[in-house]
């Protein structure tokens, strides 16, 4: 019960994250580290038998039947769990220092900042590391080390600018660890045939095959280095310090890092005498901890200097479980926890020294030990014990991995250059935590006389973890046979633990004097060391430059590698298909004896070659010629269409209706699609060269004669394989259904399904999101993104009627009332017919089990009837809003899901459950079936809303082909009021005939068809050109009419009685049509 109550509560309080967040803002934190705790007494209260030697499992399948096995059956894969006495160790190590952290936070974090996205993100790194922990599961682990990988990055990420670089190179870092670990449990699995990781650890062919122990070994070692944060990797920890504190100090004190550690731990016992694990582990773990205890002496930034420390000492640990015996993992398990209170202590510290003084930068501090009495005392406690000061935690655990140094499997002088080597290390840990305190607290020059103690909310948390390194002193003889467990859980062997302060003279105890006397003398000369190492530059390039230079080389080899394949024209992409089908060809025909194989070759099944696939052919054959020959986009699409129909129809003649009506309906589902694209296409496919046609036709020529005999000595000349005739003959009494391919779909290969229906969904969206993301080009409509936007007044928010723009008035008449007149047929063929094809899918639905049909069928159905809807409106709508069909993919996606989820009922993740309903069979993969049918519903509404919604994609300037002279210009015929204008006469020129031709509204295609100007209104000169209409000319087009507007009133205010200006017009001289240009504009 305690196993399955942890990861369980944990995902609860991850739910219930945006609840409390909303009612308590940041202090939702309190009732979660509440819960943590209380789950960790709970642990603790039922930890006894774990202790003793027992272990508690779970398990549930997961996927059935994925694993094969010698004997010939098959393995699964499952939710299982086990916690064991290392289980039940860095679960209690994530439950306590996480509810700490957490309490923290409630003071640290200000209110409203971000605060959701940090409780939601911790909470879930929690289980992520409850997850990896107590998976007893290669799968399951694999995705707990993922999650702590990605949930990582994000929370490094949500820092701002400065945590995206940081949170990217660790992302790329741990994922190149996950890749190892993923290689390395590819080799487990298709060896010992299980993903059991208890199985695998114990199973005995490992001692058969000492090489492939060997790489297994390095592959889990590079795997863990990665999460440790060791040599090569270990550069990804500084870089994630621009996260918040509290982050800060949960990942890289118990959380992140120690998943590494743990998977060093658990495959300690299996890779016990493998040399290549032993070496590999001291040498790049001592390597790490003096390389890094340098750097720490380096940074002015506590929070740096803190997080290089933390790399110093993950190199100790790591060196330490290379030794392999009991001890030196009892001693490496007892310095983890050590590390884990005095580190997370000292991050969480460095947050209140900033809050309280606005700083972190030791160069910028002063002496605030006084001002900050308390979080003096704390550091100091908290320093000390990792720099191993007696009587502090930290010293004994120090004093235990030396003495496990002594042990190395070495030669005496290889010991002896360790144990040098480990003594330098301890020197440098002791200095640079003297650096936190002396440059924190006591050195620099900034006056801090303001600056006030921390509030205790904020102080406690942070203090309490490095305190507890004193009194734990007092009682960590209580924990010896629980460190025993620990250590025997990992297969090593019984370590006879004996904590305490005083172990007698012996090499640790001279290192660690040594180290006292001139760690004192450091930090008398502390200014000239820090003189001397800070600016310094230790090595060839920093961890940042690293990434940056590898991935410009990957850049580099990437575009040449692409350069073989990286072009728009289709000649470079065919001619490596054509090259492989001719060498396929030709090495299949020259093989030795094939050319005479051929006369050998079994006679075609017969019944599978009739004259009515004569039929099918021309369907195909002749719509593909026309294919080639049209230069017409349109015509193609409804040629493509045609072939579609042919396909279908020897789908149908072989047998298969269920995929012959699939797809048709998909044919008929693409050309409108298609027909939505094409509105932003040009009309005409550009011409191509004569060179080009000729090898393109014999190309194709050559592939299709080869494509053709190789189908025809290779297929049909064989019955039906074994596994259709085992669907056959047991689909209807396994699953209860006659529908074979349907049940094969939504049962047997459900989780597949699964996978391409979350991709459907995926695709939806990103579908959604390029076309989104293209420039509006709007179609006639009102309101916001629509074409009367472009005629709004500048400051305005009132769109005004079109029709009130004289110079594109008719246009919109002629396209609004065609529109409106052409679609009233199709609105009433609507009225009977929709109803009528939401009962066929239903029908369809329903049958799927046992006839053709099933949720995908349905759908497209259904998505006919979307379709039918669309294209009967005189204007383009959208269904309901853009969030329906995400809406409705998401909601497959769930109900696919639960629907796997019930599965556990039957013991496995999508096992159907049959039953009966009215009479009629009914099964719990219709439900999943149901899922397929809202995704495949939710995908088309995402394209009829982004593909033919109100406003579609494209480009300004919207092209107008139009004979309307461009908005500014004059035209030779003159409006009434011109003619009867006081002091004005009558044209002396006549308007040209109109010609026949007409003029269409807005459309992308330069090369349209002209529609009928016959308006009144219109100038009689039309031409045939091309005029580019932008917002900038629309609006000059408004302003214009507002300014004859305004002059016609002025004139109706002074005009004359109707004699007087008879009187005047007569008396007037003739004026020409020049004289009249001001008043026409």
């Amino acid at each position: 019960m305690v196993l399955f109550a942890v990861p369980a509560i944990v995902a609860v309080a991850l739910i219930l994250v945006p609840a409390l967040v909303k009612a308590l803002d940041r202090n939702a934190g309190w009732p979660l580290a509440i819960t943590f705790l209380v789950l960790a007494g709970y642990v603790i209260a039922h930890a006894d038998p774990i202790l003793h030697g027992a272990t508690e499992t779970w398990s549930v399948t997961w996927i059935k039947g994925l694993i094969a096995t010698p004997d010939g059956g098959s393995g699964s894969v499952e939710f299982a769990f086990r916690m064991d006495s290392l289980g039940l160790f860095f679960t209690l190590l994530a439950l306590t220092i996480g509810a700490i952290v957490f309490i923290y936070s409630t003071r640290y974090l200000h209110r409203g900042n971000k605060i959701m996205s940090f409780y939601l993100l911790m909470t879930a790194f929690m289980l992520a590391v409850v997850l990896l922990v107590l998976a007893d599961d290669v799968v399951m682990m694999f995705i707990g080390w993922e999650m702590v990988s990605l949930a990582s990055f994000f929370l490094i990420a949500r820092s701002g600018s400065g945590g995206e670089a940081g949170s990217v190179r660790t992302l790329i870092l741990t994922f190149i660890g996950g890749l190892f670990l993923l290689a390395a449990i590819g080799i487990m699995v298709a060896t010992t045939h299980t993903t059991r990781l208890s199985a695998i650890i114990a199973h005995p062919i490992w001692h058969e095959d000492p090489v492939r122990l060997a790489i297994l070994a390095t592959l889990v070692a590079l795997a863990g280095f990665s999460k440790a944060a060791q040599i090569p990797f270990h550069f990804w920890l500084p870089e994630a310090m621009a996260a918040d504190t509290p982050v800060s100090a949960f990942l890289h004190a118990a959380a992140v890092v120690k998943a590494g550690v743990y998977l060093l731990m658990r495959f300690s016992g299996l890779f016990q005498g493998v040399a290549l694990w032993h070496y590999l582990l001291i040498i790049i773990g001592m390597a790490t901890a003096l390389m890094a205890a340098v750097f720490a002496m380096q940074k002015t930034d506590l929070k740096k200097l803190t997080a290089y420390s933390t790399v110093s000492q993950l190199g100790w640990i790591v060196a330490t479980i290379g030794i392999g015996t009991p001890f030196a993992l009892a001693a490496a398990l007892v310095h983890t926890a050590s590390h884990a209170l005095f580190k997370s202590s000292l991050f969480m510290l460095a947050g209140v020294i900033d809050h309280q003084t606005g700083t972190r930068d030791i160069r910028r501090l002063g002496s605030i030990w006084r001002r900050m009495p308390f979080t003096f005392f704390s550091a100091v406690i908290a320093a000390a014990s990792m720099a191993a000061v007696p009587p502090t935690f930290g010293f004994v655990s120090k004093e235990g991995m030396l003495e496990a140094f002594t042990e190395a499997p070495f030669a005496h002088a290889g010991t002896v250059v360790l144990l040098t080597v480990a003594g330098i290390g301890a020197l440098a840990t002791f200095l640079y935590s003297a650096r936190y305190i002396t440059g924190a607290f006591i050195d620099g020059p900034r006056d801090m006389s303001t600056v006030k103690e921390a509030s205790p909310g904020l102080l406690i948390p942070a203090a309490l973890p490095g305190v507890l390194s004193l009194p734990v002193v007092l009682v960590m003889s209580n924990v010896n046979h629980a460190v025993d467990s620990v250590v025997a859980s990992t297969g090593v062997g019984l370590a006879q633990t004996h904590l305490k302060l005083w172990h007698g003279l012996g090499i640790p105890l001279y290192i660690s004097v040594t180290v006292l006397v001139l760690g004192v003398v450091g930090i008398m000369m502390r200014r000239r060391i820090s003189s001397i190492m800070e600016g310094r530059r230790l090595g060839i390039a920093t961890g940042a430059e690293f990434i940056s230079k590898g991935s410009t080389m990957a850049v580099r080899w990437g575009r040449r590698a692409g350069t073989l394949a990286n072009s728009q024209s289709p000649n470079r992409h065919v001619l490596w298909i054509f090259v492989l089908i001719c060498s396929l060809a030709i090495a299949g025909f020259m093989a030795p004896g094939r050319l005479a194989g051929l006369a050998s070759l079994e006679p075609r099944v017969t019944g599978i070659d009739r004259a009515t696939d004569l039929v099918a052919l021309a369907l195909i054959a002749l719509p593909v010629v026309g294919i080639i020959s049209t230069r017409s986009r349109l015509a193609s699409i409804i040629l493509l269409g045609v072939v579609g129909v042919g396909v279908s129809w020897m789908m149908l003649t072989l047998g298969a209706p269920d995929v012959a009506l699939t797809n048709l309906l998909v044919e008929f589902c693409v050309v409108v699609i298609m027909m939505l694209v094409l509105r932003h296409q040009p009309r005409l496919y550009l011409r191509e060269g004569e060179n080009r046609t000729k090898f393109a036709t014999a190309l194709a020529v050559v592939i299709g004669i080869i494509t053709f005999f190789g189908v025809f000595f290779l297929m049909g000349r064989h019955d039906k394989p074994e596994i259709a005739k085992w669907y056959l003959e047991n689909t209807p009494d396994l699953a209860g259904g006659n529908n074979v391919v349907a049940v094969i779909l939504v049962e047997f290969r459900a989780f597949d399904t699964l996978g391409e229906l979350t991709v459907l969904g995926m695709a939806g969206i990103v579908i959604a999101a390029i076309i989104r993301s293209i420039p509006r080009s709007p179609l006639p409509g009102y309101g916001p993104g629509s074409t009367s936007e472009l005629f709004r007044a500048e400051g305005s928010t009132r769109f005004p009627d079109v029709h009130k723009v004289p110079e594109l008035a008719p246009f919109y008449s002629k396209y609004l009332r065609s529109t409106h007149l052409n679609s009233i047929p199709g609105r009433m063929t609507l009225i009977p017919v929709l109803p009528f094809i939401g009962i066929v899918s239903l029908v369809t639905f329903w049958r799927g089990h046992q006839a053709p049909g099933g949720g995908f069928l349905a759908a497209l159905v259904a998505a006919g009837g979307l379709f039918l809807w669309y294209v009967s409106q005189p204007k383009s709508r959208k269904i309901g809003t853009d969030e329906w069909g995400y809406r409705f993919v998401g909601a497959g996606i769930i109900t696919a899901l639960l629907t796997g989820a019930i599965g556990y009922v039957k013991g496995s993740f999508l096992a159907p459950i049959h039953g009966h309903f009215l009479g009629q069979h009914v099964t719990t993969s219709l439900v999943f079936d149901l899922g397929v049918y809202f995704a495949v519903v939710g995908l088309i509404i995402i394209v009829i809303n982004q593909l033919g919604g109100r406003d579609r994609p494209g480009a300004d300037p919207v092209h107008i082909h139009t004979a309307v002279p461009k908005l500014g210009e004059t035209t030779q015929r003159q409006s009434p009021r011109a003619q009867k204008a006081p002091g004005t006469a009558a044209p002396t020129t006549q308007p040209p005939a109109k010609p026949k031709q007409e003029a269409s509204w807005i459309v992308p295609q330069a090369d349209s068809a002209l529609a009928s100007t016959d308006e009144p209104g219109l100038p009689h000169d039309l031409t045939d050109v091309t005029t580019a209409v932008t917002a900038a000319d629309i609006h000059r087009a408004e302003r214009e009419a507002a300014k004859r507007r305004t002059a016609k009133k002025k004139r109706r205010k002074v005009e004359p009685s109707p004699r007087s200006v008879r009187t005047a017009a007569e008396d007037a001289p003739e004026t020409t049509a020049t004289d009249t240009e001001g008043e026409k504009k």
